[in-house]
């Protein structure tokens, strides 16, 4: 089963989850668990702990949720967003973001993952130098696919903020990658 059918909304039984069975609990982490760590990991020092509170907040509002509003997946990463926003305003010192090591493709030829890895470790180092408020925006739009309404919506300002916020993330982006090279 590829992860695009994993996806598929009609193979995760929500009213499973919901009454904690844990088999479609299991199938609901593992099609939607590494959007939410890739947004902690990249948004939190403290990954592991935001994305135990994601899933808790998920798990507690499951109930709440009923697909008239939008996707499922869109639901979790507004939950995800949400938690870290939240954390985020109670922490009191920035933290350092835990690096992940990079999956390797044997079908790539050695100097192309190289190169590969080297481009995307510059690109988090460059993406853990922006402010806080760019980073968000250029990890959930480019790397997570949410909409620049929706970010607008869940960060409380004005979608022309989040735009002007977008264009000089990834003007600052592309000066540190050329510092960095």
């Amino acid at each position: 089963m590829s992860r695009a059918d994993r996806l598929d909304p009609a193979l995760i039984d929500v009213d499973g989850a919901r009454a904690g069975a844990p088999g479609a609990w299991a199938t609901l982490v593992e099609a939607w668990g590494p959007a939410v760590w890739g947004l902690c990991r990249r948004l939190t020092p403290d990954a592991e702990d935001a994305y135990q509170d994601v899933w808790e907040r998920v798990a507690r509002s499951l109930d709440a949720w009923d697909g008239e509003r939008g996707t499922l997946g869109a639901w979790i990463v507004t939950i995800t967003h949400r938690v870290l926003i939240d954390r985020h305003r109670r922490r009191k010192v920035r933290g350092e973001v835990v690096e992940l090591p990079d999956l390797a493709d044997p079908a790539r030829p050695v100097d192309e993952r190289l190169v590969a890895a080297s481009r995307a470790a510059a690109l988090e180092r460059a993406l853990l130098r922006l402010p806080e408020a760019h980073r968000r925006v250029v990890v959930l739009h480019h790397q997570h696919g949410v909409p620049l309404e929706q970010i607008a919506l869940e960060e409380g300002v004005a979608i022309g903020t989040v735009k002007s916020r977008l264009h000089r993330a990834r003007a600052r982006l592309v000066t540190l990658m050329a510092e960095d090279a």
